[in-house]
């Protein structure tokens, strides 16, 4: 077995080849930004104009829930408004020359929604396009891959990308208890230890002739009290029929009585149903399941609507700079406008005394900004700092959330803010502390969903509450950590009617999960392999080549382990030899090797071959 540096394999001792870098998990083509589509941004939702024609609608994937060694076919349903009787669609085949390649997608039939036409489109995909597509980075912390995209959906400017839910091999089951009406007739509702299914046909349909945000939500929360408790402070609805937008997730106040931090009062909970309810968000596809989207979310309830710039005197830029925060130093933020939440400002002095302000990542796990803990009420004005917000918001992008590489320059003139300036504005913070915030989840569709679509939401429901072990690849971990310990977030299912239909109590592990036997596609492994490993720690991987997904012969295995941050060649790869379709292979973590890690793999066939990607899985953890 022969350790290799830089992504270079010796195969054999005959020649060698160089390992394609790691994907984003985002492809360029399918998406102006990366953030744009891993943490799509709190949208303005009081004024929603109904869809256009030619806008596209919602799409629904077959099976709902695929699974990395997945041979059979692949259906996509997609809905566009209006009178459509062509779409053309750019699908992701990274192993291409361009990345991607171009399809054009006949009407299949259509059907009516109040009065409008409504294009529907089908394509099916042999699921031996999962070989280049699981090469995108997912897994625990990011369930899904990136299928393609429809540019310029109704004249948006924007890219909306269709995703595909991807499950680990070794996703748990979950009980699921029905709730029949008691006037009869078949069961609408079902509920696991930590998401609840409704079935409301026409839920993503209000769209198209929106009413008020889009989506039926105060029918939905109506449905969700006649059975559950009231005890929520938030109701995460996911979409069965997932939303084609250029922004599709987001959060809308529904009750805000907070003082001195620039939110504005609200209070719509009659429309909804629920005393105790502050907020709804939208978190369609896998985005339940990636830490960056909840928390960007859920820090909505508390801003930032500070305008730090207006304050400053700053022209503002970025992403709907209103409701987000500007560029600034000191301090990471998760509701950035101009600044990724993997990025911020440090301040550097040289030998010499010149100070100057470059883009550091943040130590993770990333936490709110003290700002954002001070407008949620755990941090006195003394303990807020002053602000420097730069006078150039637009050195990154214009309009759009970036993450600059590590070691850039921010340039231009700077004006600090300070609490008391803050205070001056908008005067004494004031209103609830939450230390537990409570959220139900979800998931809103057309039928009953099946137990695998329970087992799916279920754990990702239920890992979101989780204080720790749930970091993601990038650094983002859970809602406790970002609150520096002081808040914890409770996702657990009660019912109104609990002696009728009781809690489920169910015991498993949501943090520092083990990956599935068949997660990387085409192996096999021998058992389940860890989450988590100590440094110093040698990792010795059992298996064989899957003769279903890669039929044929096979002299080499290269697994390769990238620790998030680190340039490409400083990723640790080992080779081992395969004989009669079995590999033992073993990785060792050196004692400097804490972090994240993304893990892939390559066969090949021999000396000479290209190598054949498996899967890149993430997070795997040392520490």
């Amino acid at each position: 077995m022969l350790a290799i540096m830089a992504g270079l394999a010796v195969l054999g001792a005959r020649e060698s080849t160089v390992l394609p870098p790691a994907a984003d998990r985002l492809p360029s083509m399918a998406g102006p930004s990366v953030r744009s589509a891993h943490v799509s941004r709190a949208r303005r939702v009081e004024a929603v104009a109904a869809l256009s024609d030619l806008s596209p609608l919602s799409y629904q994937q077959f099976p709902p829930i695929l699974h990395p060694g997945a041979t059979g076919s692949i259906r996509l349903v997609l809905d566009v408004v209006g009178d459509v009787p062509e779409v053309v669609f750019r699908r992701n085949v990274p192993s291409s020359a361009t990345g991607h390649v171009e399809e054009l997608w006949s009407r299949l039939t259509t059907r009516s929604v109040a009065g409008r036409l409504v294009s529907i489109f089908e394509q099916t995909y042999p699921g031996t396009i999962l070989s280049d597509l699981l090469v995108y980075p997912h897994g625990h912390d990011f369930p899904q891959v990136p299928l393609g995209r429809l540019d310029d959906p109704g004249g948006s400017g924007e890219s909306a990308t269709v995703w595909l839910r991807i499950a680990s091999t070794g996703l748990p089951g979950s009980t699921v208890r029905l709730i029949t009406p008691s006037e009869g007739g078949p069961a609408t509702v079902q509920y696991a230890s930590h998401a609840v299914n409704l079935v409301l046909p026409g839920f993503d349909d209000a769209r198209i002739e929106s009413a008020g945000d889009g989506y039926a939500l105060e029918a939905a929360a109506q449905a969700f009290y006649r059975d559950f408790a009231d005890k929520y402070q938030s109701l995460a609805f996911v979409p069965h029929r997932m939303p084609l937008a250029p922004f599709d997730t987001f959060n809308r106040t529904v009750w805000s009585d907070l003082e001195g931090i620039g939110m504005p009062f609200a209070d719509d909970r009659a429309a909804f149903g629920g005393t105790a309810l502050r907020a709804v968000q939208v978190l369609p596809a896998g985005f339940l399941g990636h830490q960056a989207t909840l928390l960007h979310q859920l820090a909505h309830h508390w801003g930032d609507r500070m305008n730090l710039g207006t304050i400053a005197g700053i022209a503002p830029a970025g992403d709907d700079p209103d409701r987000h925060t500007p560029l600034l130093y000191p301090g990471a933020t998760l509701v950035g406008g101009v600044l990724d939440g993997t990025r911020q400002v440090e301040r550097v002095v040289t030998g010499d005394g010149v100070e100057r302000f470059e883009i550091a990542r943040p130590t993770a796990p990333v936490r709110f900004h003290p700002l954002q803990l001070y407008r949620m009420g755990f941090l006195d004005p003394a303990e807020a700092p002053d602000i420097t917000v730069f006078a150039e918001q637009a050195q990154f992008a214009s309009q759009r959330v970036s993450a600059p590489a590590v070691g850039t320059a921010v340039a231009g003139a700077r004006q600090a803010v300070s609490i008391n300036a803050i205070l001056a504005a908008f005067g004494t913070r004031g209103g609830p502390v939450f230390t537990e915030w409570n959220q139900a989840v979800v998931i809103v569709s057309d039928t009953l969903l099946s137990q695998e679509e329970m087992d799916y939401y279920n754990f990702y429901a239920q890992r979101a509450a989780a204080s720790t072990g749930t970091r993601a690849y990038d650094g983002f971990g859970s809602f406790f950590e970002a609150t520096g310990g002081r808040a914890s977030l409770q996702t657990r299912i009660l019912t109104r009617d609990a002696d009728t239909h009781p809690a489920i109590t169910q015991a498993r592990d949501v943090g520092d999960v083990a990956f599935g036997t068949g997660d990387w596609r085409g192996l096999m492994f021998d058992e389940p392999i860890p989450g988590r490993l100590l440094t110093s720690t040698t990792l010795t991987l059992r298996g064989n080549i899957d003769p279903e997904v890669l039929p044929g012969s096979y002299q080499f295995l290269i697994i390769r382990a990238s620790r998030f941050g680190d340039a490409p060649g400083d990723a640790i790869t080992v080779q081992t030899a395969v004989r009669g379709g079995r590999f033992v292979i073993s990785l060792r973590f050196p004692a400097d090797g804490a972090g994240a890690y993304a893990i892939d793999a390559f066969v090949f066939v021999d000396g000479d071959a290209r190598p054949i990607p498996t899967s890149v899985i993430t997070p795997l953890f040392v520490d």
